[in-house]
């Protein structure tokens, strides 16, 4: 294993989610979740669609894990939807912290299926995440704002779960498909499945400005996705992963400078124990 590559992987995995999802949450507020969402995918394939054409033979040759890399595909298209919906009806600072615990769903199907282990330090870590979701959740009951907070931590908490079986899936598809084809088959899986409800409900119209907030969303929504992928092919789901859930950071200081928005005492209480808890599960991988 590249321990370096790992680390790199995993770090770059949160700055592009991060930065995705502060920007998702400006274009939710515009255009809708599902807008956002859909035209995300179906931008971002095409940042990867040149790197991924010379790995396309791998599918024919592997169809069982083409098919799984399909799964996943839906998989991440319902994690992208709760997520932005999440954003949409929540506020940023409570939705992404929980969102990034998805890490430890991930660890857990990685020493489950994968054979990775558990020391006392990433124990530790796991602890301190599940302390930090539950003085999240429980600050985000109170207050005037309590029934929109309420959704977006309930968003959030699906998000945890799906996107933490990506997080474990992602691993043995890269291993088999390479680094790109498994991203370019997410996102095109996840057009026809976000268009489904696109098209059932009356969205938003477009806003001015949205067509660029939706492709810088794909752009570091994509980045992040192949950073991860490189990382775990070579790599520990274990350290890539958790690393890469401390996009939260990123997103809140983000939120903190650009859209004001402040936390509870017990709220900060909590997310600064879930980014030492990612921090540590990585720093003890």
């Amino acid at each position: 294993m590249n321990l370096g590559l790992s680390l790199a992987c995993g770090l770059l995995t949160a700055t592009g989610f991060g930065t995705a999802d502060f920007v998702a949450k400006l274009s939710t507020n515009r255009v809708g979740f599902l807008r956002t969402a859909l035209f995300m995918q179906a931008i971002g394939g095409f940042f990867v669609l040149p790197f991924a054409l010379t790995d396309a033979p791998r599918l024919l040759i592997n169809p069982w894990t083409t098919l799984f890399a399909i799964f996943l595909g839906v998989d991440n298209a319902v994690a992208t939807l709760v997520l932005y919906k999440g954003f949409e009806v929540g506020r940023l600072s409570v939705v992404s912290p929980i969102a990034s615990t998805a890490p430890v769903v991930a660890i857990l199907l990685a020493i489950a299926f994968l054979g990775e282990t558990v020391t006392q330090g990433r124990l530790v870590g796991i602890t301190l995440v599940f302390i930090g979701i539950i003085l999240v959740s429980v600050q985000s009951a109170q207050g005037d704002v309590s029934k929109h907070i309420a959704k977006g931590t309930g968003y959030a908490i699906c998000f945890m779960l799906f996107g933490g079986f990506l997080l474990f899936g992602l691993k043995p598809v890269s291993i088999v498909l390479g680094v790109f084809l498994p991203v370019l088959i997410m996102r095109w899986v996840g057009i026809p499945v976000l268009a489904v409800p696109f098209l059932a409900t009356r969205s938003k119209r477009s806003s001015a400005g949205a067509f660029r907030l939706i492709t810088a969303i794909a752009f570091f929504d994509t980045f992040a996705n192949v950073a991860y992928t490189l990382g775990v092919s070579t790599g520990t789901v274990t350290i890539v992963a958790t690393l890469g859930g401390m996009f939260s950071a990123v997103t809140v200081l983000l939120a903190w400078v650009i859209l004001k928005e402040r936390l509870s005492r017990h709220q900060i209480i909590g997310f600064v124990a879930i980014v030492i808890g990612v921090a540590a599960l990585g720093l003890f991988g």
